[in-house]
């Protein structure tokens, strides 16, 4: 199990980055999602070798899509991430994908990354509320042409996610946002 591959290390580490390189707790934002035994992911610009891992155990099929600004930025964790994992340059995909996550940024645009998805596909955004992005990435999804978008608030934050609200539950308060769009 991924918690107990990692517990040590984040203890031993005793860093911020240990904890949120390798925190189980990186998985609970997904929930929403229903991922499939038989699905095909790819997640962008990971920022969590637990997470790409617990996405690895839940799909049948598991890719990496790196940006430019990302290997030359994270190069420390594509060197982190195990070898069963694929690595491919954005731009280089040619596959489609059943789920593609975009988690912690705007990595790639909404109708860039949809070219990648397959039918009845789903595009998962994770996004910090101090950055203001949901409101924006939103305004891109129907742009892009999704007109179903899903809304969750993430509470305390999408990094170690302990509860998660329906954007119109009135007693979410505060939190990150988690976009599950479908074209």
């Amino acid at each position: 199990m991924i918690q107990e591959k990692y517990n040590r290390r984040i203890f031993d580490e005793a860093t911020i980055d240990a904890v949120q390189l390798y925190s189980h707790l990186r998985s609970n934002a997904l929930s929403p999602v229903n991922i499939l035994s038989s699905d095909k992911v790819l997640v962008v610009d990971p920022d969590s070798v637990s997470l790409v891992e617990w996405l690895e155990e839940k799909s049948s099929e598991t890719t990496v899509g790196v940006t430019d600004g990302y290997k030359r930025d994270k190069e420390e964790v594509i060197g982190l991430l195990p070898a069963s994992i694929s690595k491919i340059d954005i731009s280089d995909i040619k596959n489609k994908f059943d789920i593609i996550f975009n988690i912690g940024g705007l990595a790639e645009t909404p109708a860039t990354l949809k070219t990648m998805l397959a039918d009845k596909g789903r595009l998962v955004y994770a996004l910090s509320e101090k950055d203001r992005l949901s409101d924006f990435t939103k305004k891109l999804l129907k742009e892009a042409g999704f007109d179903n978008i899903e809304t969750f608030r993430l509470h305390p934050d999408y990094l170690y996610t302990t509860e998660i609200y329906s954007e119109d539950y009135m007693g979410g308060g505060a939190g990150d946002y988690l976009l599950i769009a479908r074209a």
